[in-house]
């Protein structure tokens, strides 16, 4: 069915990636799996349970249905069209978000009541989908022409920074960090010839950056946090979240607290794990079991084995987007494909590396895995977009071989 040019079906469009679709869903059900054993633990009553399995269930359908419209609808010309409006809504939603309470330091959630719960919505969470299209679209353009790297980026620049301010002033360190990482790996991918001196010099400022943080993760380093924080109050945050992952059990009652409780489920659990539902550190242990530390309930309950699933189906669709990155010509196609894999990465990196005590805890979600309807549609979304590409690469490629079959000379 068609509604003004859109596609309203069920269905995936012809020639998707199956193994892609597939993982996507098994990591999805594994994950309200383990959301649903961490309420149980986290939860007042059994009605409260309940909410949480039909809020889980909610936000599963949505994410569900966004993937496939945009499988079936997403065009480089309609999103060009698109981006302007996007724009202005998500700068909008972002502002909105310091009229609500802080979560942990952070004014990135806008709370929408509904009688006897609640849901929470996450704009920047959006950024990361977005930044990647905008910054396809514009290569897409301006791919074969002569012009100065500053017009082929003045748009996606202006969107960027603007949305870094906003990050800022949400303090939502772990979503810049995310978004960061995401479009400075696209901002390679162009081979535009303009565009080479700026990536050198971005490419000089991710090592640097890289070994920032090396340096900032030693007590020499840990220094200058502390002296930055003691500078810039505002920050104050990120100091602790530094000497957590240093050593948590120097403040194991406050700051530490969770960290420590982390590792205790990741210790705990070992190489089989104490079975599925008998986690202890779900049971007001760790406040953020169904989020930022749900890894450790996993390894906790299901062991390696639970991290091995984990590992797997990211390693499936990465595998995949990038294989087909590298199968087609149009620049664009290969930021959004590039890109959505960088998503997927820098979440886990981040994710596991803070469960893990080995980098500052940014408070990323696990995706596919943690609780969070605004990561799990905006995940979801770019999915449907690389599907969509896909496809379209795949269509174009049976076209070329009939062409060429057609073409042979019979004997």
């Amino acid at each position: 069915m068609r509604i003004k040019n859109i596609v309203i079906t069920a269905k995936m469009p012809k020639k998707y990636d199956f193994a892609i679709h597939f993982t996507v869903l098994v990591l999805l059900l594994f994950g309200t799996l383990m959301i649903v054993s961490t309420t149980v633990g986290n939860a007042s009553s059994v009605l409260s349970i309940i909410i949480a399995f039909v809020k889980q269930a909610v936000f599963l359908v949505v994410s569900y249905t966004l993937m496939v419209l945009l499988a079936n609808n997403f065009t480089m010309q309609k999103a060009q069209k698109w981006l302007v409006p996007i724009f202005v809504g998500l700068m909008a939603a972002m502002i909105a978000t310091q009229f609500f309470p802080d979560v942990y330091g952070s004014k990135a959630w806008i709370r929408i009541p509904l009688g006897f719960t609640q849901v929470t919505l996450q704009p920047s969470e959006f950024v990361k989908t977005f930044m990647v299209v905008v910054l396809a679209v514009y290569v897409e353009i301006y791919a074969r022409r002569n012009y100065k790297w500053t017009t082929v980026m003045r748009i996606p620049i202006i969107f960027l920074l603007s949305f870094i301010l906003m990050i800022f002033i949400q303090k939502d360190i772990g979503t810049l960090a995310v978004m960061l990482s995401m479009v400075g790996v696209c901002f390679l991918i162009p081979s535009h010839k303009n565009l080479r001196k700026p990536q050198k010099i971005l490419l000089i400022l991710i090592c640097t950056g890289i070994g920032l943080l090396l340096f900032l993760m030693s007590e020499p380093g840990m220094e200058v946090v502390r002296w930055f924080g003691e500078k810039f109050p505002y920050f104050a945050h990120i100091t602790t979240r530094f000497e957590n992952a240093i050593n948590p059990f120097l403040d194991p009652y406050v700051g530490g607290y969770q960290p420590i409780n982390g590792l205790y489920g990741i210790a705990r659990g070992g190489l089989q794990g104490v079975g599925f539902g008998e986690s202890i550190q779900k049971y007001g242990y760790l406040t953020q079991s169904d989020n930022d530390y749900i890894l450790s309930i996993v390894i906790e309950e299901l062991g390696v084995f639970g991290l091995g699933i984990i590992v797997a189906g990211y390693a499936i669709i990465i595998k995949r987007l990038f294989y087909y990155a590298f199968r087609t010509k149009s620049e664009g196609y290969k930021v959004i494909l590039i890109g959505t894999a960088m998503y997927i990465f820098a979440h886990f990196v981040l994710n596991v590396g803070g469960v893990g005590g080995l980098i500052p805890l940014t408070g990323v979600p696990l995706l596919f895995i943690s609780s969070g309807g605004s990561s799990m549609m905006s995940i979801m979304s770019a999915i449907g977009i690389s599907q969509a590409i896909i496809a379209r690469i795949r269509r174009q490629g049976t076209i070329q071989k009939k062409i060429k079959y057609k073409k042979e000379p019979q004997n």
